[in-house]
């Protein structure tokens, strides 16, 4: 596989309305659906040599909404149902914490390139709104917008396609 003429090393996905339907704040592992077709792109992937990885929000932890604990508990439910992942990327921090990790920061996607030894720019981020699409540009990663009912169509208009093999 190849993005921009370069090797496709890893592919991070972003979790809720990517992955798995979104449940704001999910933490109950009980209520995890995977989108269409994750499990065959996960597969398809893995047969290819490319590792695959996690890079989500969770914004709840930083709410009190859910703990992170639950977090873990419902990306184990992910990891038994799509996985499993080479690498888990969380940022338990609110809009307002001015972490580095939290997208469209580049933090988690750097992190998680690091992890399984790719360079970002070998990395291709897929996500479903423009903060995936931002922090993958900021990484100096590819990004891939898969569109949802979530996505605000001014995050669509110029979202590449998946890159040819």
């Amino acid at each position: 596989m190849s993005a921009a003429g370069r090797a496709v090393r890893a592919v991070l996905f972003d979790r809720d309305g990517t992955l798995v339907h979104d449940v704001p704040y999910n933490g109950d592992p009980d209520l995890v659906r995977p989108v269409a077709g994750a499990r065959e792109a996960m597969a398809l992937l893995r047969e290819n040599g490319v590792r695959v990885g996690v890079v989500t929000n969770q914004s709840g932890v930083a709410r009190g909404l859910i703990s992170d604990d639950d977090v873990r508990r419902v990306n184990r439910r992910i990891d038994d149902l799509i996985g499993p992942f080479d690498v888990w990327a969380v940022c338990p921090h609110g809009p307002d914490d001015g972490c580095h990790c939290r997208k469209p920061q580049p933090g988690m996607v750097l992190w998680a390139a690091g992890r399984v030894c790719a360079a970002p720019a070998s990395c291709v981020v897929v996500g479903d709104i423009g903060a995936d699409m931002e922090a993958a540009e900021r990484a100096g990663a590819h990004g891939i917008l898969v569109p949802n009912d979530r996505t605000r169509p001014a995050s669509s208009p110029t979202s590449p396609a998946w890159p040819a093999a």
